[in-house]
């Protein structure tokens, strides 16, 4: 059969078929999570990844067409021949018409060290049971259906509609050069609506390609093709992979848009090395490897650069982190859901990790984790957590990372000053976790289709790893066993909450231990040491002895601040906010001899061993931060 030059083509639609127009793309160009680059940079590059060959880095350039390189409009005619009446139908669902008569803007996706789309052209279903995947069906011919079993980082197979997505045209290119044939095919595909063209009902999904009747198939003549991706300025240059060419891209996707998309979700594999990306308009060249997306991150205009570069400082330490230097926990008990607990933990474990995260050490967890799908053995897996303490955190971050893919909905650290990464790339628990993921691979749900039911204990050890940066923070937040009495000498710190905005307090100098001057005291200790206690009362807090204390502290300096979305509290105090010896701020005490040395800073000098010291006055609203020091070189 003599098939004909490429061409667009959608399929008539007969009557009484069924009308449903397409809302894949929905996931992406209007998902809450990011933006379209975003979604874009995410999906691509997943796709990548995933047909990596063994032992390759992948290599990712993506490039824009500068305004004297868009291509001409008398180039265009071939590449949009039998598209035209189509998007100017009044149903396409385009929703601004694009100048299709003008020279076309185009971005261009190219991967490196991947394997391109191999399998059978013809197939028009995945009819294997065993061997290796139709990666040409699965890409060009199946949308929202995925191969049983995959365990790759897509499941949904729906990553390639934000291609169309991303195009004001809703089109794509894709030439591919297969590892195993060398084979080069070109096609592209069209995502519209339901539409009426030249008279006629046509179905949403159009071809660009030479066909078999309704059947496309892609092109391979040779010159054709060299003719392409000199037009297109690829750089294929007979490597194997896939070459995506989104003419006239959204406005929103830009270098610099991209650029941080790379940044935000992959910075793990960069840093690693097994990924580098290029972003180019053709004159500016921009390569991020594992070196220079430090450089990139310190001169782009980030949120906050010096906040970026300490992530990603973190992260390369987490990366370059031997094995002998993890600390592994136990794993849960077989076939009952995990949780988190101390029982997890080695005698003697869980203090010396406390004590390293109360040193502001950076810490390493390896957890194993069992994992059984329903008609499979159980299979023993792990992940990985590490922590470290960052006082410029005004809330608690955390990175949940499967196969190198950032799951940017998942968190579940909220403890100001805490960073966390959670690496999951073990099979047997990254594909539970996959199966969980939502289309857009932004989170991992519960009730997901491909994973409800279908793990014994799968909600408990998707939780477990979902909830593990928070429960471990937890658990490392506890005070050690063992005390250290020299713990005053240095500072602590500690949240005191008002219960009553309404309530007054008089301050009287001869109140009773535990009035608060106003007949009333909240009971229980705020934070407690060998020696001292600290108890909250409803408008500040009460500083007294332990009952069973020996011997105590001379002289204490008690500092006292409002808490602060970022940064130091005590450094940010201003005397706008009170002063401790002018009202509203009340003091009063007895057993003690009192001075104000600063205007947030009480001294007291300790006379009696049933001493009390209570401020009162502050905020209600308000959080307080209160830093204590003091002198053991006397016994009372």
């Amino acid at each position: 059969m003599v098939l004909d030059a490429p061409k667009w083509q959608f399929r008539k639609m007969g009557k009484g078929e069924m009308n449903v127009d397409p809302i894949e793309g929905e996931f992406f160009s209007t998902e809450a999570l990011g933006s379209l680059s975003d979604a874009l940079i995410r999906e691509a590059i997943q796709n990548s990844l995933d047909a990596a060959m063994p032992d390759e880095k992948v290599k990712i350039a993506i490039s824009f067409s500068a305004k004297d390189q868009n291509l001409p409009a008398s180039s265009t005619v071939s590449y949009l021949k039998g598209l035209k009446g189509h998007l100017a139908a009044k149903e396409s669902g385009i929703i601004e018409p694009v100048d299709l008569d003008s020279p076309m803007d185009f971005m261009v996706i190219e991967d490196f060290g991947t394997r391109g789309l191999e399998g059978d052209i013809r197939e028009d279903e995945d009819k294997r049971t065993r061997g290796p995947k139709n990666h040409f069906f699965y890409f060009w011919r199946n949308i929202g259906r995925s191969v049983e079993g995959a365990t790759a980082r897509g499941r949904w197979g729906l990553g390639k509609t934000v291609f169309q997505a991303a195009s004001r045209i809703n089109s794509f290119f894709g030439l591919t050069i297969r590892r195993g044939d060398n084979q080069k095919l070109l096609m592209g595909q069209s995502v519209l609506k339901i539409h009426r063209c030249d008279g006629a009902k046509h179905a949403p999904y159009g071809y660009y390609g030479v066909f078999e009747g309704d059947f496309a198939l892609p092109f391979a003549d040779e010159k054709i093709i060299e003719q392409f991706s000199s037009d297109f300025n690829l750089r294929r240059d007979g490597e194997s992979g896939l070459s995506v060419i989104i003419p006239f891209p959204d406005e929103d996707i830009t270098p610099d848009e991209i650029m941080r998309a790379v940044i935000s979700q992959y910075f793990f594999p960069i840093l690693s090395g097994d990924l580098v990306v290029s972003i180019s308009d053709r004159h500016n060249e921009k390569v991020l490897d594992s070196e220079s997306i430090f450089r990139f991150v310190s001169i782009r205009e980030f949120p906050n650069k010096e906040m970026a570069v300490r992530r990603l400082n973190f992260a390369k330490w987490c990366i370059d982190l031997p094995i002998e230097k993890y600390t592994l926990l136990k794993e849960p008990a077989t076939g009952k859901a995990p949780a988190w607990d101390e029982n997890l933990f080695e005698a003697e474990q869980l203090n010396y990790l406390r004590k390293r995260f109360d040193d502001e050490e950076r810490i390493a967890l390896r957890a194993p984790l069992w994992v059984r799908k329903d008609g499979e053995d159980i299979q023993h897996s792990f992940f990985k957590i590490f922590l470290e303490r960052d006082e410029a955190l005004e809330r608690g971050e955390d990175f949940f990372i499967r196969d190198g893919v950032t799951l940017m909905g998942v968190s579940s650290l909220r403890q100001k000053g805490v960073r966390a990464v959670v690496a999951v790339s073990d099979k047997p628990l990254s594909r539970l976790l996959g199966d969980s993921e939502n289309p857009a691979h932004t989170e991992w749900q519960e009730r997901s289709p491909k994973f409800k039911g279908r793990y014994d204990h799968g909600v408990s050890c998707l939780r477990f790893v979902k909830s593990s940066t928070r429960e471990i923070v937890k658990l490392l937040s506890r005070p050690s066993e063992e005390r250290d009495i020299k713990l005053l000498r240095n500072l602590f710190y500690l949240d005191v909450r008002a219960h009553n905005e309404n309530t007054g307090i008089s301050g009287k100098p001869n109140e009773k231990p535990g009035d608060d001057g106003n007949g009333t005291s909240e009971p229980g200790s705020m934070a407690a040491d060998r020696f001292l206690v600290l108890h909250r009362t409803k408008q500040g807090f009460r500083l007294s002895a332990r009952p069973e204390a020996r011997k105590l502290p001379k002289e204490i300096d008690i500092e006292v601040a409002y808490d602060v979305r970022q940064g130091n509290p005590f450094k940010l105090y201003s005397h706008f906010d009170f002063e401790l010896n002018k009202p509203p701020i009340r003091a009063s005490g007895k057993g003690i001899k009192a001075s104000i040395s600063k205007s947030n800073i009480i001294h007291i000098v300790i006379e009696r061993p049933d001493f009390q010291l209570l401020l009162t006055g502050f905020d209600p609203k308000r959080d307080l931060k209160i830093r204590t020091s003091t002198s053991l070189d006397a016994n009372l």
